[in-house]
């Protein structure tokens, strides 16, 4: 056991003629510090100055004391001893001691054993008084508590969030207003106690982007901010919100504070102000031709699902301007400017524009032929206010000059009525019973007109009572055979079995809207494939009074589809067997190669044959082709095994897929001195042969193309990101991914080819330990691809690569 440094040696017993000593126990006696020594029955052996007048007693009354008669808390003393026994180091251990006048002092206790063979033989301890810094941070908390008592005395609500955006404090007007405390679930919480968020003018605000994180992220305070908020559990309110940010002693940013009312009462009485316009939307909302509507700047106000499905997209209200589409062409194929279009021409001169066909690209690539016939509106003194745009696709139906026409005439009726309920809503929001019943008799007149749609109104419990002439059309009825019956006469047999018309009425009434397409039954029992949506109606009390029903006739597209579809599984079966051609053809190459190598193995390692140099030569290149061709044909058949899913998904922890990886490796890591860091990995659904397989390409490619004159560093991380932060086409931005990156230090790449490395037979580089089959990047990406997800690379050359694998979370 090695001698102890002479601080650790009872300086009370050594001679005073060692000047050293008598130094060393002069500088502890008087060190500013209190110190004492305890043995292991707790009685005190020694203490210095600082110790003694830290609690105001002489020697003769602490030294040889129990530490009991000055703890004035029973539990920590065996506490204390129970630790030091079992040789454990207190660190700024809290403690309460009696001084001698009776007055008590919080200190905390830094103490440790020394030793000897194995022998306690005295404590070394440590002791600083905190007893003023114990007060003041108790009358910090008095004082905390009295300011959040004067918070919720307060009639509005009132919470504060940190600088990460989780809630820090709220008062019971904030609880009452959101229904729920946020401590139930605080850890999911950011920025507010609600779920969505959207201004007043529509606008969805993303939660990175709601006033609160903005006074986080700018430091700027923000003054009667109305929105709508969406309750955890489905319910909204709106509120007026006033935000300042909370900054400490420096002016830095530490959190936000939000004092906020709910005017849902208010804004309610607002919103019934526009029952007027109720039946209009719901009209817009079940008509499946794209229809929508802008301000007098041509601002997009209004869009229903079918134009959002035509335009492949769904355009910011409020902001997006004349068209919601990404780009438009002339019919000719020519770009067309967004203030070009027939919509900005209607606008500016306050005329239809009709008969001006255009071309609609969606974000995927795909087009659509579409004729718009926008129509403006005017308020009572002939000032444009706004326009209303029908989009009829013709893709489809332009060979029908016919169908043209009728959609035109439901056009022209749709914007009649449309520009009357603009005009009644801005001249007079307090309509008179005799204008609101000449209104309904007009829209009811637009319905009958109607004939490329089937437009039907139901009572509570599906009993048709209105018909119109697209609706005769479609299905064959005269308005007198049908009125008054179920309209689960159009549903087949099996479907009337199955519950289906039932089921469909059911979803409306609870969801607001049902949406099907399925068979269904004409008057002369022929089937038809109809497109159906059924949207409840609902009076000023928000009771539903019935249902109407829209049904297009899809039969040509359903059996389009169908022939797709068809094609689609041939080319599958197609597919597949290449793939297993692939494998078959790669799996029989290897024989032969297997027994050229034996044979040249043979000759090469025989000492009997003697060959000249040249010959020699040649034999080891043939040996060396033939271990290429045998590592081709293995990642070969690699590739094609990827061509689909050989396992089922499972529950796979990536942490273990690198951990076994990594030791595959473990001697070529070794031997080239390469660097390994290596992050939390996810447990995800995943296929755990592929997943092997990709870490083995990647880290392979990682040491295969190392920088010849530095150390290599190989890096492997992950991080869970929203699809919308990722700048790519393939990320969905409503879902999450785990982004997992593996980084080197090696020879990298041009950028020009970070796409063209992921194609069969391409290469990062061709430097000299550089070489491969080219093909285990295209499995990588096909592994990934199997698991829904995507690859990206980047990276400089001379200066290292970066490979970005994107799986989705769910």
């Amino acid at each position: 056991m090695n001698q102890e440094p002479i601080i650790d040696q009872d300086i009370t017993v050594l001679p005073k003629a060692d000047r050293k000593t008598s130094e060393l126990q002069d500088y502890v006696d008087n060190a500013p510090i209190a110190l004492h020594w305890v043995d292991a029955m707790g009685i005190i052996k020694w203490a210095n100055k600082a110790e003694l007048n830290l609690l105001g007693f002489i020697e003769e009354e602490y030294i040889g004391h129990h530490i009991s008669e000055f703890h004035m808390e029973a539990d920590k003393i065996h506490d204390i001893l129970n630790r030091l026994r079992c040789n454990e180091t207190l660190k700024n251990y809290e403690a309460t001691l009696r001084c001698k006048d009776g007055s008590a002092k919080t200190v905390q206790i830094s103490s440790n054993v020394l030793w000897n063979d194995g022998e306690f033989v005295h404590t070394r301890c440590f002791t600083i008084d905190i007893t003023e810094e114990k007060k003041l941070f108790n009358a910090l908390k008095a004082s905390e508590a009295l300011y959040k008592a004067l918070v919720n005395s307060l009639p509005t609500g009132v919470y504060t969030c940190n600088k990460e955006g989780k809630i820090t404090f709220f008062n019971e007007v904030a609880a009452k207003i959101w229904g729920n405390r946020p401590g139930n679930n605080h850890d999911s919480l950011e920025f507010f106690d609600g779920y969505k968020v959207w201004m007043m003018d529509g606008a969805f605000v993303p939660m990175a982007k709601t006033p609160m994180a903005m006074a986080l992220e700018t430091g700027r305070s923000f003054r009667n901010i109305e929105a709508l908020f969406q309750r955890p559990d489905g319910s909204k309110f709106y509120t007026c919100v006033n935000i300042d940010p909370l900054l400490d002693d420096k002016k830095n940013t530490i959190g936000v504070i939000n004092i906020f009312q709910d005017i849902s009462e208010l804004k309610n009485t607002e919103l019934a102000l526009r029952e007027s316009e109720f039946r209009y939307r719901q009209l817009v909302e079940g008509l499946q031709t794209a229809v929508y509507t802008t301000d007098a700047q041509g601002r997009i106000m209004l869009y229903n699902k079918a134009a959002a499905d035509l335009w492949g997209r769904e355009p910011e209200i409020g902001k997006d301007l004349w068209c919601g589409s990404n780009k438009i062409y002339n019919n000719d194929g020519t770009d067309l400017a967004f203030d070009s279009s027939p919509m900005a021409v209607t606008l500016r001169g306050g005329r239809p524009v009709i008969g001006e066909e255009i071309i609609i690209v969606r974000p995927d690539g795909g087009l659509s032929n579409v004729a718009p016939y926008p129509q403006p509106f005017f308020d009572e003194n002939g000032k444009i206010i706004g326009a209303v745009n029908m989009l009829v696709d013709i893709t489809e139906n332009k060979r029908s000059e016919l169908a043209l026409r009728e959609s035109e005439k439901e056009l022209l009726q749709l914007n009649t009525f449309l520009e009357k309920k603009v005009q009644e809503r801005t001249a007079d929001l307090e309509i008179k019973n005799g204008e609101l019943k000449k209104s309904e008799e007009r829209y009811h007149k637009m319905i009958e007109e109607v004939e490329d749609y089937a437009i039907v109104l139901l009572d509570q419990n599906g009993i048709i009572q209105n018909w119109n002439k697209g609706a005769e059309k479609i299905k064959g009825y005269k308005e007198e055979e049908i009125v008054g019956k179920s309209f689960k006469v159009f549903y087949r047999e099996e479907d009337r079995k199955n519950g289906l018309p039932e089921k469909l009425i059911t979803e409306a009434r609870e969801k607001g809207k049902a949406i099907h397409e399925g068979w269904r039954l004409r008057k002369d029992g022929s089937n038809f494939w109809g497109s159906i949506v059924i949207t409840a109606l609902h009076n000023t009390e928000n009771d539903i009074v019935g249902f109407s029903k829209v049904t297009r006739d899809l039969t040509e597209r359903k059996r389009s589809e169908d022939k797709l579809i068809e094609y689609t599984r041939q080319l599958e079966f197609q597919n597949k067997e290449l793939d297993q051609f692939a494998y078959v053809s790669s799996h029989d190459m290897k024989e032969p190669l297997r027994k050229i190598s034996f044979y040249n193995n043979y000759i090469v390692e025989n000492p009997s044959n003697r060959l000249d140099e040249k010959s020699n030569e040649y034999l080891r290149r043939s040996v060396g082709a033939v271990k290429r061709m045998s590592d081709l044909i293995e990642a070969l058949l690699a590739y094609s095994k990827t061509n689909s899913a050989v396992e089922n998904f499972k529950k796979t922890d990536l942490n273990e897929i690198l951990k076994d990886t990594l030791f595959l490796y473990e001697e070529v890591i070794e031997e080239s001195g390469v660097e390994i860091e290596v992050g939390q990995l996810p447990v995800i659904q995943a296929i755990p042969f592929q997943l092997k397989q990709l870490f083995d390409n990647l880290v392979n490619n990682a040491i295969r193309y190392r920088h010849p004159d530095r150390m290599p560093v190989i890096k492997i991380c992950c991080v869970l990101v929203t699809g919308a932060e990722i700048k790519s086409r393939e990320a969905d931005p409503w879902i999450q991914y785990y982004k997992i990156s593996v980084t080197d230090n090696g020879i990298g790449f041009e950028a020009q080819y970070a796409d063209k490395i992921f194609e069969i037979f391409q290469r990062l580089g061709n430097q000299s330990g550089g070489e491969g089959s080219g093909i285990g990047l295209a499995i990588c990406k096909k592994i990934v691809q199997n698991h829904h997800g995507f690859i990206i690379a980047s990276g400089k050359k001379n200066e290292g690569a970066r490979l970005d694998i994107y799986i989705p979370s769910k």
